[in-house]
C-alpha cells in the first residue's frame, strides 16, 4: 500500500479551500479540512498531519492554537505553512515565534503551494530520520558505557543480546562465546519466538558444525550467510528468518565467538543497522577479553538488587540511613553502627542513628548526643579532606582519642573501627562509624566493598528520587515562565511586562520583596519600574541610602552565585577574595538577614539592560545556586523583553536612515536577483555609469555590463554564496574585483563587497556596495610606466652580460678550462632566471595597469601541449620523474593566445617537476567537456587541461592564495624551491583573459592537480 502524505487544511474562504483541496488530492496527497481554529486542534492530534495549512485570520485565538499544536508531543515536527495577506518585517517575525515555519498569500498560486509543501515535507523526513539515528546513537553510547561496568561475561552478552531483539527487529538470535582454556562456552543463548526449541537448546549447542564452520574460520567476516549447506541445517534447528547474517566476536586476532541474527524484512535491514551490530560486537568482543583477564581470579557471583534499589526509591534520606545502620551492622557482624548526620555550611557532625549489635533499637531514640564541631576531631576532619570511600583505623596498634571518644558515644569502648563516606552526588551527606570492640577484627575487602556498593546504591536512589523532586519543582517553575513568555509576545508596554515578571518572582519564588529596575540606554542611569513589598518610606530610604542604584553600589562587593551577585552585609564594602568565596560557598544554607541582598543582571550580547534585587525569602535561609537559577530564567525574560522594545524602537528609526544613506552615499550600492536582474541602484553608482537616470540602469543584466575578464569571477563569487553562504563574509570584507561597461562603452573598475538579499525574511538575491577603482588604476599605471623604465634599465645590461658570457664559453676570445666553463654555465644559468623573474615582473604591472593584451589566432590545443612536453621532459629525466600525457582526440582547432598559453603551461609542468621528488609522476591530461553556468542556465563547450603530480601537496589552509600575486605556500618558502609568487598569479589573469578558469585539487602529502579551462567559441571562417 502506497502512503500519501496528509496534509490538514484550514481557510477562511470555502472557495479557496475547495480549490486547494482538489489540487492537493489531484497530486496524491491526502488532505482534510477544518472547520475552525478547535477543530484543527483536534483533527491535528487524531489524524498527526505531516504539514499544516493555516488559512484562517491569526487572532490571539489562533496564534494560541498554532503554539499549542507546536507544544504538544505530536505536533512538535509538524510544519505549519500560513496562507494569510502580506505582512511587515516585524509581525513576521512576531509570526515565527509563534511557531509558523513559513508563509504565502491568501490565495496562492498553486504551483508554488505544491513546491513549499514539498520542501517543508522533505526538510521534516531528514528530521525524523536524524531524530531516529540520534537515538540509536545515544542507546548505543548507553549500552557501550554499561558493557566497560559490567564484570561479568554472561551479564555482558545478555546486554548485547537484548539490545539487538528491542532495536533491529530480529526475528531469531543465536550467539556463542567460546573459552579456549576452559574448552566451555562461557556464554551460550538462542533467542527465537519458538517456545519448542527451549526443550532441545542442550543438543542444538552441541552441535559440531559451529566449531569447524564458525569457530575454525580465521577469516569469518560480518555479512550475509549465503551457504546453502548452513542454510538448511538453520531451517532443521529452527532459526526462524528470510536471511542470516553473521558477526564475528573478535579481539587482538583471536576468534572468541559469533553471532547469527535471523531477519524477517531484508529492507529494513541497511547497511547503516549492520555497522552498528558490527560496532556493539567489536565492544562486546574486547571487554570479555578484559573480563577474562582482569576478573579471572575474582569471579563475581551475581546479586539481584532490584528490591534493594525499589525499597530505597521508596524512603526518604533519614529512613535510609537508619535502614543502612542496621545492614552494615549485620553485612560487616560488628558490634556498633553509628551514622553522623554532616553540615558542611558549619562543619559540624550530628550523631542520628546508632546501633549495637546487643540492641534492636536506636540508641539515640530517646537521648540526643551533643553536635560535635568537626576541628575537634582532627582524624576524623583529616579523613573528610581525603575525599576517600572509606578508611579503616585499628585504635588498639595505634590509639587516636578523637575517634575513640566518637565511638564510645555508643557506651562502651571500641577499638577496631570502619568509617564510611555517604555522597548524593558531589554533596557530603554523612558518615558511618562501624566499630568492634576487640582491636584484632578485621573487616575483609570483600566485606568492605560490599558494604560500599550498598551505600551507593542507596545514595544512586536518593539521586534519582532527589532529581525527580527537583525537576518538577523545576517543571512548575517553568510553566509558570512559559506563560508570562507567551504574555511577552503578546503586550507592548515594556513597564507592563517588566512588572508583570516582577510579580511573577513573587508569586513562584517566594521572595516577599522584588525591585526591578532598567538602564536607560541614552544616559545609563537605573530607572526603577516597581519595587514590591516595600514600603513607600522604605522605598525612600533604600534610594536615599543608594542613590545611583542598589546594583551599581553593591555589585562590586558581592559573592558570585551562578551568574548573579549575593551581598553579605557583615562582609561590607571589603574585597572579595578567593578565601571569602570558599567560605561563603560553606555559608549557603545560613539563616538570611534582612540586609542582605540577591542582584540578578539583566543582559543581552553582554550589554546590562537593567536588574532583578530580591531580599526576605519565604524560606528565611540563603539560597542555593538552583533557586538564584530560578530568578535568572526570570530575568532572561525580562532580557528579551527590553531587547525586543529597543530593535521595535530601532527597526522604526532605522528604515528611514538607511534610505537616505543609500541615495547619499558616495560608493555605488546595487541590488540584483541571483540571476543578475538590477532592482535597485542608488544615484551614486548611476552617475559613474555615466546614466541621466537610475531607472535606465533598471532590468539590465549585471553580469551582461561585466567585461569578459571579471566576469567569471564575478559570477563564481555570487554562485558560491548562493549555494552555501560561507564565502558571504569573504565576499563581504575583501571584495571582488569588476569591471562595469558604462553609458560611453568604456569599462569603469571597481571593487564590489557583496551580502544577501532579503525579502519577507527569503533571502532572494544580493546586495552589492561598489567602490570606484579609477584612482587606484591610475597609481597602477604610474607605477606600472616606472616599472617599466626599471626593467628596461635592468635587461639592457644583462643581456650584454649574458652575450658576453656566450661569447667566451664558445672559445671565440681564447681556450678555456672545463672547470671555467662549469663557472660559466652556472653564472649563465643565474642570469637566465634573473631575466625571467624581470620577464614575470613585467608582466604582471603591465597587468595591474591594463596593458596586457592577448593575440588571438586558430590553433591546435593538443599540438601546443605536445610541444610544452617535449620540451620540458628532459628537465623531468634528470630528476628521474615519470611524465606521461593523455589528449583528447576530439579538441578541434580553436582560438588563443599561443604565446601565453605556453605560457601558461611551461609553469604549470615547471612547478610540477620542481615540487615532486625524484622517482615520482607527473601527468598531463586535455578533455573536452559541457559546461553549466548555474546562474545564467547556459550550457557551453569548453576544454579542461589538468597537470597532476605527485609531489608534496598544498595544506589545504593555504589552497585558496596560491593563484594570488606574491603568495608562497610553505613548500614554496623553501630556499632551494623559492620563487616570486607571480607564476601562478600570471596564469589565472591570461586564462581570466581568455573568459577560462584556473582551480586546483590537493592533499597534503599526495601531489596536486592545477586545472584550466578554455571556452570553445564557434570560429568565424
Amino acid at each position: 500500500m502506497i502512503y500519501k502524505e496528509k496534509v490538514l487544511l484550514l481557510h477562511r474562504n470555502a472557495l479557496i479551500q475547495e480549490k486547494i483541496f482538489n489540487y492537493l488530492h489531484e497530486n496524491d496527497y491526502a488532505v482534510i479540512m477544518a472547520n475552525n481554529a478547535e477543530n484543527t486542534f483536534s483533527l491535528a492530534k487524531s489524524m498527526k498531519p505531516d504539514i499544516i495549512l493555516w488559512g484562517d485570520a491569526l487572532t490571539t485565538h489562533s496564534k494560541q492554537v498554532i503554539r499549542k499544536i507546536k507544544s504538544s508531543p505530536f505536533g512538535q515536527n509538524i510544519p505549519i505553512i500560513a496562507l494569510i495577506p502580506d505582512v511587515e518585517l516585524f509581525e513576521r517575525y512576531e509570526i515565527e515565534k509563534d511557531g509558523i515555519s513559513d508563509v504565502l498569500d491568501t490565495m496562492p498560486k498553486l504551483p508554488d503551494l505544491k513546491l513549499k509543501i514539498r520542501s517543508h515535507l522533505a526538510n521534516r523526513r531528514r528530521i525524523l530520520q536524524y531524530e531516529d539515528k540520534l537515538r540509536r546513537l545515544r542507546a548505543l553510547n548507553e549500552l557501550e558505557f554499561q558493557l566497560i561496568q559490567t564484570r561479568e561475561v554472561i551479564r555482558a552478552c545478555d546486554l548485547v543480546d537484548d539490545y539487538i531483539l528491542n532495536t533491529y527487529g530480529v526475528q531469531a538470535l543465536l550467539t556463542l562465546v567460546f573459552n579456549n582454556k576452559t574448552k566451555e562456552y562461557d556464554y551460550k543463548s538462542f533467542l527465537t519466538p519458538d517456545t519448542k526449541i527451549q526443550q532441545k537448546l542442550s543438543t542444538i549447542f552441541e552441535l559440531k558444525i559451529w566449531q569447524k564452520y564458525f569457530f575454525a574460520n580465521p577469516k569469518l567476516e560480518t555479512g550475509r550467510i549465503v551457504d546453502h549447506y548452513i542454510l538448511e541445517l538453520f531451517s532443521t534447528i529452527g532459526l526462524q528468518g528470510v536471511a542470516f547474517y553473521q558477526f564475528p566476536l573478535q579481539a587482538m586476532g583471536k576468534q572468541i565467538g559469533f553471532i547469527i541474527a535471523g531477519i524477517g524484512d531484508e529492507k529494513d535491514f541497511n547497511k547503516e543497522k549492520i555497522d552498528e551490530i558490527s560496532q556493539l560486537c567489536t565492544a562486546l568482543s574486547s571487554r570479555v577479553l578484559q573480563i577474562r583477564s582482569i576478573f579471572a581470579q575474582t569471579p563475581v557471583t551475581r546479586e539481584d538488587t532490584s528490591a534493594v534499589k525499589h525499597l530505597f526509591l521508596r524512603l526518604n534520606e533519614d529512613e535510609i540511613s537508619n535502614y543502612l545502620s542496621q545492614q552494615l551492622l549485620s553485612t560487616l557482624r560488628a558490634d556498633v553502627c553509628i551514622y553522623f548526620n554532616y553540615n558542611e555550611g558549619f562543619r559540624f557532625l550530628y550523631p542520628q542513628y546508632c546501633y549495637r549489635s546487643d540492641k534492636d533499637e536506636n540508641i539515640f531514640e530517646d537521648e540526643k548526643p551533643p553536635v560535635l564541631m568537626l576541628k575537634d576531631y582532627p582524624t576524623f576532619e583529616q579523613f573528610l579532606e581525603s575525599r576517600k570511600m572509606s578508611v579503616h583505623y585499628n585504635l588498639s596498634e595505634k590509639p587516636r582519642k578523637d575517634l575513640q571518644a566518637m565511638a564510645e558515644l555508643a557506651g562502651k569502648t571500641y577499638n577496631s573501627l570502619l568509617i564510611f563516606t555517604v555522597k548524593v552526588g558531589n554533596e557530603i551527606k554523612g558518615f558511618f562509624l562501624v566499630g568492634a570492640q576487640n582491636g584484632l577484627k578485621r573487616f575483609t575487602r570483600s566485606d568492605i566493598h560490599r558494604s560500599e556498593q550498598m551505600i551507593q546504591r542507596a545514595t544512586s536512589a536518593l539521586i534519582e528520587s532527589r532529581v525527580v523532586r527537583q525537576a518538577q519543582v523545576t517543571i512548575k517553575q517553568l510553566d509558570r515562565i512559559f506563560d508570562l513568555s507567551k504574555e511577552l509576545t503578546l503586550e507592548n508596554d515594556i513597564e507592563d511586562l517588566l512588572k508583570k515578571i516582577g510579580k511573577a518572582i513573587r508569586r513562584t519564588l517566594g521572595w516577599n520583596i522584588v525591585l526591578v529596575e532598567r538602564r536607560n540606554l541614552y544616559n545609563a542611569r537605573y530607572e526603577n519600574v516597581c519595587a514590591l513589598g516595600l514600603k513607600e518610606s522604605e522605598f525612600e530610604l533604600l534610594k536615599q541610602t543608594y542613590p545611583d542604584s542598589l546594583y551599581l553600589a553593591l555589585k562590586d562587593h558581592c559573592y558570585k552565585i551562578s551568574n548573579s551577585c549575593f551581598y553579605d552585609h557583615e562582609k561590607g564594602d571589603g574585597a572579595i577574595t578567593p578565601a571569602d568565596q570558599k567560605r561563603f560557598q560553606r555559608s549557603i544554607g545560613k539563616e538570611w538577614d534582612d540586609e542582605d541582598w540577591i542582584l540578578v543582571p539583566i543582559q543581552s550580547r553582554g550589554r546590562e539592560l537593567g536588574y532583578i534585587a530580591v531580599n526576605d525569602p519565604v524560606e528565611r535561609v540563603r539560597p542555593t545556586e538552583e533557586k538564584v537559577r530560578s530568578i535568572e530564567y526570570f530575568a532572561n525574560q525580562a532580557a528579551v523583553a527590553l531587547e525586543n522594545a529597543s530593535l521595535y524602537e530601532n527597526l522604526k528609526s532605522s528604515e528611514l536612515k538607511y534610505r537616505l544613506l543609500a541615495e547619499t552615499m558616495t560608493m555605488g550600492l546595487v541590488t540584483c536577483d541571483f540571476n543578475g536582474s538590477i532592482i535597485y541602484v542608488n544615484k551614486s553608482l548611476s552617475n559613474m555609469l555615466k546614466y541621466e537616470r537610475s531607472e535606465s540602469l533598471l532590468q539590465q543584466n549585471i553580469f551582461d555590463l561585466c567585461s569578459n575578464k571579471t566576469r567569471n569571477d564575478f559570477e563564481k563569487g555570487v554562485l558560491q554564496m548562493i549555494k552555501s553562504g560561507k564565502d558571504e563574509k569573504k565576499n563581504a570584507k575583501e571584495g571582488i574585483e569588476i569591471e562595469l561597461l558604462a553609458n560611453d562603452n568604456t569599462y569603469i573598475p571597481f571593487k564590489i563587497y557583496l551580502t544577501d538579499y532579503y525579502q519577507q525574511t527569503k533571502k532572494v538575491g544580493f546586495l552589492g556596495v561598489l567602490s570606484d577603482m579609477r584612482p587606484q588604476r591610475r597609481i597602477e599605471r604610474l607605477k606600472a610606466d616606472f616599472n617599466s623604465m626599471i626593467v628596461h634599465d635592468l635587461r639592457s645590461p644583462l643581456n650584454i652580460i649574458q652575450g658576453y658570457i656566450d661569447i667566451v664559453r664558445n672559445q671565440v676570445v681564447g681556450q678555456i678550462s672545463e672547470e671555467q666553463s662549469d663557472l660559466l654555465f652556472i653564472a649563465k644559468e643565474n642570469v637566465d632566471k634573473v631575466l625571467k623573474l624581470i620577464d614575470n615582473f613585467m608582466t604582471a604591472s603591465k597587468m595591474e595597469a591594463g596593458k596586457f593584451d592577448l593575440e588571438m589566432e586558430t590553433h591546435s590545443l593538443n599540438s601546443v601541449i605536445e610541444a610544452v612536453y617535449e620540451h620540458n621532459l628532459v628537465l623531468a629525466q634528470k630528476k628521474d620523474i615519470e611524465m606521461s600525457i593523455d589528449l583528447d582526440p576530439n579538441i578541434a582547432l580553436m582560438e588563443f593566445d599561443k604565446m601565453r598559453i605556453e605560457q601558461v603551461l611551461s609553469n604549470y609542468i615547471s612547478n610540477a617537476i620542481k615540487f615532486t621528488d625524484k622517482g615520482g609522476k607527473v601527468e598531463i591530461r586535455s578533455k573536452l567537456v559541457k559546461e553549466y553556468n548555474e546562474l545564467t542556465s547556459e550550457e557551453s563547450m569548453a576544454v579542461h587541461v589538468a597537470v597532476k603530480d605527485s609531489g608534496v601537496g598544498i595544506p589545504y589552509d593555504e589552497q585558496d592564495k596560491v593563484f594570488n600575486k606574491y603568495e608562497q605556500t610553505e613548500a614554496g618558502k623553501d630556499a632551494s624551491l623559492k620563487g616570486t609568487g607571480l607564476g601562478l598569479a600570471i596564469c589565472k589573469e591570461i586564462i581570466s583573459l581568455h573568459k577560462g578558469e584556473v582551480w586546483l585539487e590537493s592533499e597534503p602529502g599526495k601531489g596536486s592537480t592545477f586545472y584550466f579551462s578554455l571556452p570553445i567559441k564557434p570560429l568565424k571562417i
